[in-house]
């Protein structure tokens, strides 16, 4: 269990003992650790079974305290991170989340108000989580110029496998923040003057990368057909040739065809300049050929 205070100046340091009139705690800790706190804490039963199963984010507001769930999608090969967080009087309990989160929490230093409150502590957390979102979103967007680059070169090898894993990390954020959308809209009719507006601009932030992870899922779909159109230029180029090439060679199929058959009169077949005739009319047909297919750009 971790224990954190905020001191004066807003900057937030790890203690132990107990609180000190108005001062605001933030207390990090395993789910084992919360089930053993004591039950009078208001709804704790209800958050309990929530931890079970983390599977999206979730917040839950009542009179004397607020609960919910947090899943935060894994960016590249990052685990996804789950914890839950209970708001009680004039705590904050982070239940679960191991050492991921503790290395968040470690960035909430001398970033806080001093006269943060436990809502504006939940608040400042939350927008921590998605500190970085935006860098990481461009690096993702640069990525997928690449890709679109490559493709107007030629098609890379394995695109439709890392299409289907991009595909489906920007699934997850784009339901991530919508979800973290609905958290902000709770917290913003439950809160009240400064604290409303801090609460909307953290909903218009996770609003405006809802809609920058929409226009990446737009763009891979974009990339997607490119690549099925580029696959479908190089297998027209490919039949284009075969055609070509079938049709550089039935006259002369039809040439050896003919005079293969053993028939005694037939023309020129003793002629001691026949063999030399029939080779000569043979190369000027398939040069007339490649005359007229280069002539229709088919060469």
């Amino acid at each position: 269990m971790e224990q954190y205070r905020i001191r004066s100046g807003g900057a937030l340091r790890k203690c132990e003992g107990e609180l000190e009139p108005g001062e605001v705690r933030l207390i990090q800790m395993t789910e084992q650790e919360f089930a053993g706190l004591e039950e009078r804490m208001p709804h704790k039963r209800r958050l309990e079974r929530s931890l079970e199963t983390v599977r999206y984010c979730k917040v839950e507001s009542f009179g004397d305290s607020v609960q919910g769930v947090m899943r935060i999608p894994g960016r590249g090969e990052e685990k996804p991170l789950s914890f839950g967080f209970y708001l009680w009087r004039q705590e904050l309990l982070l239940i679960g989340g191991g050492g991921a989160l503790g290395k968040r929490l470690e960035k909430l230093r001398d970033t806080l108000p001093g006269d943060a409150s436990p809502r504006h502590l939940l608040l400042t957390v939350l927008e921590q989580l998605i500190d970085g979102d935006l860098l990481y979103l461009q690096e993702v967007e640069e990525r997928l110029g690449a890709v679109e680059e490559s493709l107007l070169r030629k098609p890379p090898e394995h695109f439709y496998e890392r299409a289907i894993i991009q595909s489906k990390e920007l699934s997850a954020l784009h339901a991530y923040y919508e979800q973290l959308i609905d958290i902000g809209d709770e917290m913003t009719g439950e809160a009240a003057g400064e604290e409303s507006r801090f609460w909307q601009l953290f909903t218009n932030r996770a609003e405006r990368l809802h809609n920058h992870v929409e226009m990446l899922r737009e763009y891979l779909l974009q990339l997607r057909e490119l690549y099925r159109t580029q696959i479908d230029v190089q297998q027209n180029r490919v039949m284009t040739i075969l055609t070509v090439v079938t049709t550089l060679f039935m006259p002369l199929t039809l040439i050896a065809g003919w005079y293969g058959m053993n028939f005694p009169n037939i023309p020129i077949l003793h002629w001691r300049y026949g063999y030399a005739v029939v080779a000569m009319v043979s190369l000027g047909i398939i040069a007339a050929e490649i005359l007229y297919f280069r002539h229709k750009k088919m060469l």
